[in-house]
């Protein structure tokens, strides 16, 4: 049940709103357990049958987070990394298992929320929760289980606590879900049919096959970036706050910065919970610990070689640009350094798009013409029509700080609301009339 499907939005978002709210007004103690039980329905609306699992993981790392601290206070005869050490190989086992031979929506971000709440607990960085209705949301709060963003036990507590409701944060939140399921069905979706189209075929002219993966890069980014949006916005809606997912990554002047830019959560768990533990930049094998970090970044999105190949290009490319920082001496101009970032990220998303190694080793040669059919001008017409044009411009915009900036300017002018209100509207005509796209980063 995604986001951008009408049982979402006419089925279950009317109903647990229509119960949430005069929960929260007559009986504000019960919110949590209400989007507990909300969160419960939604995944099982998506797979009855994954219901164990989800449950095994909230309990097993509920547990696992009472021992660490138990241990840490020597309440029980056991060393704390060791209770650690056991917690995290039980998650791992369990992500290794129902990821990689029977899939289970969303276990990749119940997993790393569960490892990094038991390493918080671990660091002293928080308490265990022992009110397990609490942590359960946490676990399963049903805006973030499916992709994210991974939330922190840190960054929630007190919220998970006692969400904030209030008129403003709601209307806030509408605001936000507008522009995610816009982002989604008016930009995305429409891009990712041309993406499809051109990458599902061979034989492409050079401009043909950079026209195909440019839109799966723009349709990966709005998707992505889309659902996030929506998340935060029905975060908001709920009372709660989450901390931004994406800030414009298209737009930086290394690999580095996109991915301080790009999946923001995942980016500072990898370092948190991988890069540093390795020995980060203080261990002599800082090359080593950033390639195997990204490594794992790649084996942890699925269990082919496309994955891994993806890893270790962003993985290399990193190594060299650290190295490039210490021992090059001259700075290229922004322009270049900005045409060479995107040329790297384009051309990791080539093998994150083929799943089949062989068929992305083959398209690259296209992009720079070998292999390729040149006489395609009449397909690549047929494709740039007015209205693919218009999309591929206002998704380009909506890459960069300008659309940013146009949003901050929007929300300060109450008039603006009811443009949201006509993008949602508009938004909620093309779901009702288009068949169903599902989110691109669902199934990692």
């Amino acid at each position: 049940m995604g986001f951008s499907t009408n049982t979402f939005l006419f089925v279950f978002l009317l109903g647990t709103l229509a119960v949430y709210i005069p929960v929260s007004l007559i009986l504000p103690r019960l919110r949590v357990t209400v989007l507990l039980i909300a969160s419960v329905i939604f995944y099982a609306w998506a797979s009855v049958s994954a219901l164990p699992v989800l449950f095994l993981l909230i309990i097993i790392n509920y547990l696992a987070g009472i021992a660490i601290d138990r241990s840490k206070k020597g309440l029980i005869d056991v060393k704390p990394v060791t209770a650690l050490g056991i917690s995290v190989f039980i998650d791992v086992a369990i992500l290794i298992i129902f990821k990689y031979t029977k899939f289970i929506l969303g276990i990749s971000f119940m997993t790393l929320s569960g490892i990094s709440y038991l390493a918080d607990i671990y660091r002293g960085k928080v308490k265990a929760q022992i009110n397990i209705i609490r942590y359960a949301l946490y676990m399963a709060f049903f805006v973030k289980i499916i992709e994210g963003p991974i939330v922190r036990y840190s960054d929630v507590s007190d919220q998970i606590r006692k969400p904030e409701v209030s008129l403003e944060r709601f209307t806030e939140g509408i605001r936000r879900f507008s522009v995610g399921l816009a982002k989604k069905v008016l930009l995305a979706d429409q891009l990712g049919v041309v993406a499809h189209d051109i990458l599902g075929t061979s034989n492409n002219s050079p401009a043909l096959a950079w026209l195909g993966i440019i839109s799966y890069t723009l349709q990966l980014y709005l998707d992505f970036s889309g659902y996030t949006d929506m998340a935060i916005g029905l975060a908001k809606m709920f009372g709660f706050d989450f901390k931004e997912n994406f800030n414009n990554p298209y737009v930086s002047l290394s690999l580095s910065e996109f991915w301080r830019r790009w999946h923001i959560s995942l980016s500072r768990w990898l370092r948190d919970y991988i890069y540093i533990p390795l020995g980060g930049s203080k261990s002599g094998m800082t090359y080593l610990n950033l390639f195997v970090t990204f490594l794992i970044a790649g084996f942890w999105h699925g269990a082919t070689w496309n994955y891994c190949i993806w890893g270790a290009w962003n993985g290399l490319i990193l190594c060299i640009e650290r190295w490039g920082r210490r021992h090059v001496r001259f700075t290229f101009p922004v322009i270049v350094r900005r045409i060479v970032t995107l040329f790297v990220i384009v051309i990791g998303w080539v093998f994150f798009y083929f799943e089949d190694i062989g068929e992305g080793f083959r398209f690259l040669p296209t992009l720079f013409g070998y292999g390729s059919t040149w006489n395609s001008g009449f397909t690549l017409r047929w494709y740039l029509s007015q209205r693919i044009i218009t999309i591929l411009f206002i998704s380009v915009i909506a890459c960069t700080p300008i659309f940013d900036k146009m949003g901050e300017r929007f929300r300060k002018n109450r008039l603006w609301d009811l443009f949201y209100l006509g993008l949602l509207a508009v938004s909620i005509l093309i779901v009702m009339s288009s068949t169903f796209q599902s989110f691109l980063y669902i199934r990692y």
